[in-house]
Formats: C-alpha cells, structure tokens, sequence
C-alpha cells in the first residue's frame, strides 16, 4: 500500500487529473457495452461518480452508478459507503472501479451487499476497438429461443464461453445466457458464431464427475471375480431347503394386502389449482401460459425465468412476478 501512495504523490496534479479522465472514459465505455446512457456525473476531491440508466423490454428503468475512488486504497469503509449511497438513491446496480487491490474483507463485504468491482483485470478501454476483438453481442430471451428452434438444438449443445472472458465481462453477461460473435461483418449471418456462456468451475465439475465414474468402474470390475466364486457356495444350501419352501402356504395369507385401501386417500391430495388463480396472472396472461405449456402452478414455481420471458406479451418483470406468486401457492 505504501508504494500506490508515493506513485500517486509522485504525480503532478496535470498527470493526476489526466489518469482520472482516462478511467472515467473507461467507465463511460462500460456503460456503453451495457446499453446504458450515461445520465450525470459528479466529480468531487473523493470520488468521481458516473450516473447511468437503460430501459428493459417491459418499460422498467434500470439506474446504476460508477465510482472510482480518488484513493487507491479501498477497504471495507469505502464499499460500504457505496452500498449506503446505492440503497439511499434506489439505485439497481453498483460498481466500484479499484485502480489498486482490495483488501480480502472489502472483496467479501462487496459480495455482500451486490457491488460489481471493475479491477485492473477488467477491461478499462474498449476492447472492441481493437482489430483482433470482434463484436459480442448478449442475445435477448426471444432471439435465444429462435435461434434454438432454427437449429432444433438444446442450449447445452451450443459451444461454451467462460464468462471471466473480457469480452463476456465488458458486455455484463453471465452464466446460461447466450452470445454472438460476428467475426466478419461483411458475411451476414454466416459471418456470426454463437457461444453459451459457463462458470469457469463448471469444466472442473465434469472432469471431476468424469474421473470419479472411471474410479467407480474399476471398482465394479475388481469386484466381478470374487462375486463369480461366491456363487456356488451360496446356492448349494438354499438347493436342499428347497423343499419346506412349498409349504409356504402362509403366503396366501397375503390378503391383509388387499386392505392396502389407505392408497384411496391419495385421492386427498389438494387439488390442482388453476393457474388464473395465481396473483397477478389475468386471463390473457392465463391463456398465453397456458398455450405455451404452463398450466400447472408446479410448472411456474420450477420453471426457468429466462424460458416465461421468451413467451411474446410477457416481460421480464411479469416473468419473475409469475415464478415468485407460483412458489408460494405452491407451498400453500
């Protein structure tokens, strides 16, 4: 730490000024990639804060901030003074541009309270400028589901992208959703590539899942030869007592079985409720879930949000309104 505060005091006040416009550009561009207008910015002797907001399908607004602190060291203090700021204003998202390392309590006190931290791993310029960086673009819901029906594929079929991928963090995209790479604009469609984005700890998973059913199948098989012995001598005895076996008139006395009646009462299971019945969902909406499938409670409450979005007419926050009303009648 002592070393970023002699660099910053070795700075003159034209060459402190010019860095801090730098990161503020980089900021902007972020906000950019995001599909964000940028809607004020403040400057003062501690932060410099950018404002920005972007509106969603359904009309909704989505506001955001941006600060970089003019100190470069930042600790949990700094980060919950954002998240008071952040909660203060009602603002949708946060982020926290470091110019420096954050101290192991800010990282966890930043995951926390849901503050983005753009660090120096993160792209800080755009990226996309750069001849070797084609274009990334995060597909909506609705292009997602055409996309899949025009190849009739599964979405786990399309090949992956880790999302600690510059380009996938510069954009905001996250894990399950789905990307297109135009690598040659002049070729159209042809030109584009398609990529699902993963966790980088989800190819670690199905190696570890991989090794561990070779494991399972060696031990299966070292097991086969001493179960082959073990036979013969199991079946010797059982071959003489045999007999008494036919006696096993008790068997017919099996009837209590038939009083098995108490199955009859699975009939008072509650009853399925209609969908309509949920709150928020009028007979439209009713109709249109259930033409596309979704006429159950129990298939709403486990449905995925990103699948009801896709439906025409219904927005991502009548998609999550939907799937949190269907849970809790669910439990009921």
């Amino acid at each position: 730490m002592k070393v970023s505060e002699c660099e910053v005091t070795s700075l003159s006040s034209e060459e402190q000024q010019q860095k801090w416009e730098r990161y503020k550009s980089g900021t902007e561009d972020i906000f950019k990639f995001r599909e964000f207008k940028i809607t004020k910015t403040e400057d003062n002797d501690d932060y410099i804060d950018i404002y920005a907001e972007k509106k969603q399908e359904d009309g909704d607004k989505i506001k955001a901030i941006a600060r970089f602190p003019k100190n470069p060291q930042i600790g949990v203090k700094t980060i919950r003074t954002l998240g008071k700021l952040q909660e203060e204003e009602d603002l949708d998202e946060a982020l926290l541009i470091a110019e420096s390392a954050l101290t192991h309590y800010a990282k966890k006190e930043s995951v926390k309270l849901g503050i983005e931290i753009i660090s120096s791993s993160n792209p800080l310029f755009n990226i996309f400028e750069h001849e070797l960086v084609p274009q990334h673009i995060k597909l909506k819901a609705k292009e997602v589901k055409s996309f899949l029906s025009k190849y009739q594929i599964e979405k786990h079929q399309i090949p992956k992208i880790l999302e600690t991928d510059p380009a996938v963090k510069a954009i905001q995209a996250k894990a399950g959703d789905v990307v297109k790479i135009i690598r040659n604009p002049e070729m159209g469609e042809e030109g584009a590539y398609y990529r699902v984005i993963i966790k980088s700890s989800s190819r670690l998973r199905l190696t570890d899942h991989k090794a561990t059913a070779k494991k399972a199948v060696t031990k299966k098989k070292t097991k086969i030869k001493p179960k082959e012995t073990a036979k013969p001598k199991e079946t010797a005895k059982p071959k003489e007592t045999a007999k008494p076996k036919e006696t096993a008139k008790p068997k017919e006395t099996a009837k209590p079985k038939e009083t098995a009646k108490p199955k009859e009462t699975a009939k008072s299971k509650t009853p399925k409720t209609d969908i309509s019945e949920i709150n928020g969902i009028g007979s439209k909406t009713a109709e249109l879930l259930k033409k596309n499938k979704f006429d159950t409670v129990k298939k709403l409450a486990t449905a995925k949000q990103e699948d009801i979005e896709a439906i025409p007419g219904i927005g991502e926050s009548t998609a999550k309104s939907i799937i949190k009303e269907a849970k809790k009648l669910s439990k009921k």
